[in-house]
């Protein structure tokens, strides 16, 4: 995958267009994301429907990073929420790594993202860092 494909997978996944942003993964892809993992097209598509409910997730680009089987890109996604979503629904549905995001409010949150790609140039396998910026007093 290129950095313009990569773009490319962005504006699909800013847009929710599942359709499109499947044909960018292997049929066995694998997404680790807040302590648990969403395994193939059905899993990521299951899941980013029940959550985009809830969220609305927009990606914000800053870099990418090519390597030999895949590349790493650092984004920030800005999470807004859209309805009431509590603890401990994402706990009961298996997500308990996940935090809710207050209805109304937005915030901004900055990862590092490694995609694994198979032989044919898919992605196979997707893991995030969070970046968690050093806290700064009141007033500063």
């Amino acid at each position: 995958m290129t950095e313009d494909d990569y773009h490319r997978y962005i504006t699909a996944f800013n847009a929710c267009d599942y359709d499109t942003l499947e044909t960018f993964f292997a049929d066995d892809f694998v997404l680790e994301n807040a302590g648990f993992a969403v395994r193939g097209k059905k899993a990521f598509r299951d899941f980013y429907a029940f959550f985009h409910q809830f969220c609305r997730e927009e990606v914000e680009f800053r870099q990418f990073f090519p390597g030999k089987n895949g590349f790493v890109a650092n984004v920030a996604i800005h999470f807004t929420g859209l309805k009431e979503l509590s603890q401990a629904e994402l706990d009961a549905r298996g997500y308990p790594g996940m935090t809710p995001i207050p209805v109304g409010m937005t915030v901004p949150v900055e990862f590092y993202i490694h995609y694994k790609l198979d032989a044919a140039g898919l992605v196979k396998h997707i893991k995030g860092a969070v970046w968690v910026p050093e806290a700064t007093p009141a007033g500063q």
